[in-house]
């Protein structure tokens, strides 16, 4: 009979990874706490990443809208409610919802309560990292089209 384990090199729990403190409010981080889950880093993943969020409550905890033009990525959310941004819709998502964003699409995710939590859990495929994916928002958009640097 196979010995059932506790522990695997394959499995992690979200609170034993540390919250990525390099993410900055002027990429359009904020109020969050990131767990960069599964990653070329941890898993030696080659097209995959998953990662938990968690958004304090109250105005301006958000993920401001952005693009990954390398991967697509979904979002399932775990605990709260969320206002999601995807290209032109904007919607609640709740305990229980999943969204899905296109490769290279605009989105955007806001925390809608005042005093609940949320956690989401989500993914990008087709990358094993955010650099991998690529990360810009509408105004690194515009300072490249104008030629800023």
């Amino acid at each position: 009979m196979t010995e059932i384990k506790e522990t695997s090199q394959y499995k992690i729990t979200p609170g034993e990874v540390s919250p990525d403190k390099t993410l900055r409010e002027d990429e359009g981080w904020f109020k969050m706490d990131v767990r960069w889950v599964v990653t070329n880093e941890n898993f030696d993943s080659q097209s995959t990443v998953v990662g938990r969020t968690i958004l304090a409550p109250g105005i301006g905890a958000k993920h401001d809208i952005h693009r990954h033009p390398n991967a697509e990525e979904w979002e399932y959310v775990l605990h709260g409610v969320g206002i999601k941004h995807i290209g032109d819709e904007t919607f609640y998502m709740r305990a229980g919802d999943l969204a899905f964003h296109p490769r290279d699409t605009y989105h955007g995710l806001e925390n809608g309560s005042d005093t609940e939590t949320l956690i989401t859990l989500w993914g990008y495929t087709g990358a094993s990292s955010l650099k991998e994916a690529g990360y810009f928002t509408p105004e690194d958009d515009r300072k490249a089209k104008a030629g800023e640097t």
